[in-house]
This record gives C-alpha cells, structure tokens and sequence, in this order.
C-alpha cells in the first residue's frame, strides 16, 4: 500500500497500514533498524562525514562522541562556516569534501528538509549519502527517544494507544498524515509521505480555526517571539492579549527586546514569563541551548528552572488560544492544563513530533479532557517534523 493513496472508508486505514506493517517478524524488524545505516552507507560506513553544522548536526556529532565514533568534518553550504570549527569538528565547503571524501565516506545528512541536500551530493558525485534517521536508528542508545524518532519494533508495540488517537482524528487529511507517519517511521520510506504544507501556515490555519478579535493567546515555548510574530502578522495585530512563557534566558532576552519594540498600546497587552510549562509547580532540571530546542526533557541537562501548571499562571485570563512548542514537555503541559481546558476548551496548536508517541498520545489526552474538541493533524515539513495537532472546540471550526 502506497502511503499517498489511501481510498475508501477512512476508519480502516490504520488497520490497513498496521497489516502490512506487522507482516514483518519481530526480529527481522530490530535487524533491519539495526543494519539500514550500514546498507545505504556502504562500503563506506567505516567514515563519517556530517552535513549540516547547525543544532541537528551538532546534537549527532555529540551522539556519535559518546558512541566512540569519529566524524571526518562537516559539510555546510554557509560560506561563513567555511574554516571555522564547530565543536572542534572543522567546517568544509560542499565541493572540497566531495571532492576529497565522496568515494570513501558517507555522508550523513544532519538538515531537517534535507531532501534538497541529498540531490545536490547526488548531482556532485556523493556515493554514499544518507539521512541521519538512519543512522540514528544504528546508534539508538545515544539518540532515541530523544531525538523524535523511534525504533520500528517499539513502535508497533504501542498498536492500542494508536488506535485510540486515531481515532479521535476528525478529517481523513489526518487521518492519512497519521497513516501516512506511522509507515515513514517503521520503514524510512520517504515514498509514503505526501509533500508538506507551507509552513507559514503553522500554528494559525484559518482554515481550521475561526480567528477572534480578542484572543488571548498563550504561547508556551514562545522561544525569541517568532510566533508571537507570525500571530499578529496573520491577525493584522488584531487581538486582545498575548502571554509569553519562555524559559530559556538566552531566548527571553531576544524575547523582551521584541516586546520593547512594540506599540505602547500593543506593549502593554503583551506579558512575557519566565517559566517551563509542566504538570506540576516545581523546579525542575533544564537544558539551556539558547535556542529553539531548548528542553526539560535531555540527558544534559546544566541547571534547573521554576515550572508552572497553565492552571496555575493563566486560567484566570480565559485563554482562547494556546500553542505549545516545548520540545518534548507538551503531554506534561496539557495534563497541567486539565481545569483550564475543561473550563475555557482554547484552541490548541501543540507540537506533536518531539516524541514519536507524542502523535497518537497527544490527540487521545485532549479528546479524554474536552470530548467535543475537533482535532486534526497538519505536518510543515519534511519526514516527521513540524507536525501539529490542532484541537478545536465546534464554534471556532472554520470548516463543516
């Protein structure tokens, strides 16, 4: 079955998809995930080369160290990186690399999107050139769950909790990018997944959600503002107040120069907190990246941060509209969450890709919690990420 072409009655496609997927032994299944890496990267596994310097390519060259693994270099297509050394790994130019390393290494593209990348090794000469699930999948201990990604057998041991997120899904849209997942996770077969929405879209889809003039708009992991930016960029900077909670100081830094920035008028809507967003009031463990995947959920965590229930720090502001990008902490939050939602039923755009489980547990939580939420899944790139479940309750439904 070919992940793009679901047809029929859409409340048997997970059933079809699990079929097939189960026709596999248990033990053929942890083999393959076991020697993917060594089979796309052949002959020449034995050497590493990573693509992509950024925080990706960063977190699998620290994996690969705890694994006793060296990589060669890395490659970026930033002139400004060329030379320079990233975590003691020194930078090359795509051209330099392939020219020295594209018959005797593999090279293991660390870019979310990397489709782009691996044509353009492809159209240099690259013999071997794979994306980095796999060789996550070799190297497990060191990078799952973490990372996002799962081993095939261990997923398929959560068959039951699958069905019932399935089945909270209200649109066959969802319903196949669920399907449509769970195959790409299991195999790595890019053929089963249908290409991305535009992710300008993300968090905001008017075709989904009725926009309020008032909003109030919470936004845990609001990070430097950016989707506190592309809010009021979508709402024409139409709305009734904005509460930013972002943890990491770095990023909150970046954050309050953005509020300064504002209107007085718009200033005075906006209040930024300093917290992680959880299930319970305490402190807890933390990692400070100073960027996006800053996280409370790590095996590196360096400090401690003061965490709130949203029952606690906004209820009393009747939230219409909560986004949760909180890398891997957002079945945490929602469960912190329960009395606000049963009460107000906000809108909801949390991440669901942090944590593979994540898109079957998400989506069964809020239906358990507000029955009558519509929930749907829209995905903004490429493989599995930038995945979002969106609740609706039924008067803000912009579709039938």
């Amino acid at each position: 079955m070919d992940g793009a072409r679901f047809g029929g009655d859409s409340s048997t496609w997970l059933e079809m998809t699990l079929e097939q997927l189960l026709r596999e032994p248990r033990a053929q299944m942890i083999e393959r995930a076991q020697t993917t890496f060594d089979r796309l990267a052949a002959p020449d596994h034995g050497s590493i080369i990573l693509f992509g310097a950024g925080p990706l390519g960063r977190q699998t060259l620290d994996g690969l160290r705890r694994a006793g693994i060296r990589p060669l270099a890395f490659v970026d297509n930033n002139p400004a990186l060329w030379g320079r050394l990233v975590d003691g790994l020194p930078v090359r130019a795509p051209t330099d690399a392939v020219q020295q390393f594209g018959q005797s290494a593999a090279f293991v593209v660390t870019i979310y999107n990397g489709s782009s990348v691996r044509r353009q090794l492809s159209s240099m000469g690259c013999r071997s050139i794979v994306p980095f699930a796999a060789l996550y999948w070799k190297y497990a201990d060191c990078f799952i769950p973490c990372s996002g990604l799962e081993l095939p057998h261990r997923i398929l041991d959560q068959v039951s909790e699958m069905r019932k997120g399935f089945e909270a899904l209200s649109d066959n849209v969802s319903r196949r990018e669920f399907c449509e997942q769970i195959l790409w996770r299991v195999t790595l077969d890019y053929a089963t997944l249908s290409p991305p929405l535009d992710s300008r879209g993300i968090y905001f889809p008017d075709d989904l959600v009725i926009p309020l003039d008032n909003e109030v708009f919470v936004d845990c992991g609001a990070y430097d503002g950016d989707s506190a930016r592309l809010f009021l960029r979508q709402r024409q900077n139409v709305f009734g107040r904005i509460v930013a909670i972002e943890p990491d100081p770095g990023n909150r830094s970046a954050l309050q120069t953005w509020i300064d920035s504002l209107s007085p008028d718009a200033k005075s809507r906006v209040v930024c907190l300093p917290y992680g967003v959880s299930d319970r009031d305490k402190a807890m463990s933390f990692q400070i990246t100073n960027t996006a995947g800053t996280t409370m959920l790590g095996d590196r965590a360096d400090t401690t941060i003061e965490c709130r229930r949203l029952d606690t720090v906004v209820s009393d502001l009747s939230p219409t509209f909560i986004k949760m990008d909180i890398e891997g902490a957002e079945t945490m939050a929602i469960s912190g969450a329960e009395r606000l939602l049963r009460e107000h039923a906000p809108v909801m755009a949390v991440c669901v890709y942090h944590r593979c489980e994540h898109m079957w547990q998400i989506p069964a939580l809020l239906h358990s919690i507000v029955p009558n939420y519509r929930l749907f899944l829209r995905r903004y790139a490429e493989e599995c990420w930038e995945t979002v479940c969106y609740a609706v309750p039924p008067g803000r439904l912009a579709c039938s």
